[in-house]
């Protein structure tokens, strides 16, 4: 009863309640699919206006950095102009008196005029006490002359120093000059060397100064030398970059040995040493180069000197630095449209550029590798090599021991998998009866690998004996039968023959050619053992080169003074 009632229960009603819901289902997703899109645009403007307001920030921030930097340029300007703006008028003042100096268009009434003047309007600058006395100097007044003299040496020695050095070297005030740069010498530290000191001493090297300041100079290099050998590393540190730059002279590859080039496994090695071989040659001529410079570098060197000399007395003093620096700073993001890490950053570069500081010996390697970089000339590099010359010596010693130890004692060969080796090609015979054998073996193993066709040659000669019995039966069935058993017998036969002449032939073929590639091979080996040996001599012709170079005996050639450095 129960059944019957469920079988004819009307469920239409539910059914389309159903269909609804599905359809109210359909609208609610497409609405969900609209919010997403909605809210994907949104997010969309959300970061092009997050975009656009950092963006904002950041120009705002540059704007006001750029209004802040020039504000500040102005005040401090403004700053130095109050605490250090006589040092400029001091400064320009100066390069006047020099050139007035030069020329002697000067009175010595103007002269002392206007030196006073600025001692009292710069106090504390140590420039403005040295024209004092350079102007009581040439006046020939002794007593203002020592007690300037003493003023501005209390401001700043070294300073003081370098100028009357520069100026007495400029004005061929011999005597004076050298007692000047005595002192200059005592203001060095080896462990600590300006960039300068390479000019100077170039300048002593080639006969700028006084020939006694040679000695002076040399003295004082030696006791720098004891010094510096006698702790810490710093010879260990030099030779270092000796011997890499020893490696790094070394030739191209030539291309001179295209078969080892190919059939050894070790050219690579080979190659290398060879290449090591080759540096002695070029390291005799560098070296050669270098001692036998005969250019005059003197006129070169007082305008460097001058040059010293004009930065000394128009450069910025230290007590100003500070405010230079914020000066330069913001003048920097002025540039960079308010942009302050890239001024930063370009101010960063700018300070370390001049500041670099070295010690004696370094300044020397550095001399002696690339003399321009380093701000000297050829003459100056090759007496940095004739004062290096222990250690370039022991550096080299090391070098050429490193390059025979490293030299390949045979030369690993594979010719189509052949593989033996020579060591300078003597073994010829052998190696080829060797290889003989190898291609004997290589001959048999692949013999081996055909086998004769016993199979078929039995299948041809049933089907013979079949052809011989079909002969009872039909004389044309036994014809066929015969021949056709002969057939595969003779085509057996002749395909191992063939199979077999093939073998032979191409096993042939490739001993032929390898016989040739060995024979090139150990050529090539005794060219390149001759040619090693040859260049490897090289390296005693320049060690006594090397041991020849003493400061003692070089000699720089200037037209006003060739004279020994010694």
């Amino acid at each position: 009863m129960s059944q019957q009632v469920i079988s004819y229960a009307d469920l239409s009603i539910i059914n389309s309640a159903l269909r609804s819901i599905s359809s109210d289902m359909k609208g609610v997703h497409s609405e969900l699919g609209t919010l997403n899109f909605k809210q994907d645009q949104l997010e969309s403007e959300l970061v092009k206006l997050a975009d656009s307001f950092a963006d904002f920030v950041e120009a705002d921030l540059k704007h006001k950095s750029l209004q802040l930097a020039e504000t500040r340029q102005g005040n401090l300007k403004q700053d130095l102009q109050i605490k250090f703006g006589y040092y400029a008028e001091v400064r320009r003042m100066a390069t006047g008196i020099l050139q007035g100096v030069d020329t002697g268009v000067i009175s010595e009434d103007t002269l002392r005029f206007t030196t006073e003047e600025v001692m009292i309007k710069a106090p504390g600058y140590w420039l403005a006490p040295a024209l004092v006395s350079l102007s009581a100097w040439i006046r020939n007044d002794k007593a203002a002359t020592e007690k300037a003299l003493k003023e501005a040496l209390k401001r700043d020695d070294y300073k003081t120093t370098l100028f009357f050095m520069m100026v007495m070297r400029r004005l061929t005030r011999n005597d004076a000059s050298l007692k000047w740069l005595e002192r200059y010498f005592m203001h060095q530290n080896p462990h600590n060397l300006d960039r300068e000191f390479i000019i100077i001493l170039e300048a002593v090297s080639t006969g700028v100064f006084p020939p006694a300041s040679k000695q002076l100079m040399m003295i004082n290099v030696k006791n720098w030398i004891d010094q510096l050998t006698q702790g810490d590393n710093f010879i260990d540190k030099q030779k270092s970059q000796w011997i890499k730059f020893f490696e790094a002279l070394g030739p191209l590859p030539e291309g001179k040995y295209p078969l080892l080039e190919k059939f050894s496994t070790n050219w690579n090695s080979l190659e290398n040493s060879l290449k090591e071989a080759r540096t002695h040659d070029i390291l005799n001529t560098h070296f050669k180069n270098i001692i036998s410079s005969s250019s005059d570098f003197s006129k070169g060197i007082k305008v460097q000197l001058d040059e010293i000399l004009s930065l000394l007395v128009t450069n910025f003093d230290d007590e100003e630095l500070p405010l230079q620096e914020q000066v330069r700073l913001n003048q920097l993001i002025i540039q960079m449209d308010g942009d302050k890490a890239a001024a930063q950053a370009i101010m960063d570069a700018e300070k370390h550029i001049f500041d670099e500081k070295v010690d004696f010996l370094q300044l020397l390697t550095n001399a002696s590798f690339n003399p321009e970089l380093s701000g000297a000339t050829k003459v100056t590099q090759a007496l940095a090599v004739s004062i290096s010359q222990p250690w370039i010596l022991e550096a080299y010693d090391t070098f050429t021991a490193q390059c025979r130890n490293r030299i390949p004692q045979y030369v690993e060969l594979s010719i189509d998998d052949f593989k033996t080796s020579t060591k300078d090609g003597s073994e010829e015979n052998e190696l080829l009866k060797e290889q003989e054998t190898y291609y004997d073996k290589v001959l048999e193993t692949e013999l081996s690998k055909i086998s004769f066709p016993y199979a078929a040659i039995i299948i041809g000669i049933l089907i013979c004996f079949l052809g011989f019995w079909a002969f009872s039966v039909h004389a044309i069935l036994g014809f066929i039968g015969s021949g056709i058993g002969a057939v595969v017998i003779w085509s057996s036969i002749s395909g191992y023959k063939k199979s077999k002449d093939k073998i032979l032939e191409t096993v042939e073929e490739r001993k032929r050619k390898a016989k040739e590639v060995l024979r090139g091979c150990i050529a090539e080996t005794v060219d390149y053992r001759i040619e090693h040996s040859t260049e490897d001599n090289n390296a005693e012709e320049v060690r006594n080169l090397i041991s020849s170079i003493t400061p003692e005996d070089f000699s720089s050639v200037s037209h006003e003074t060739a004279r020994s450095i010694i």
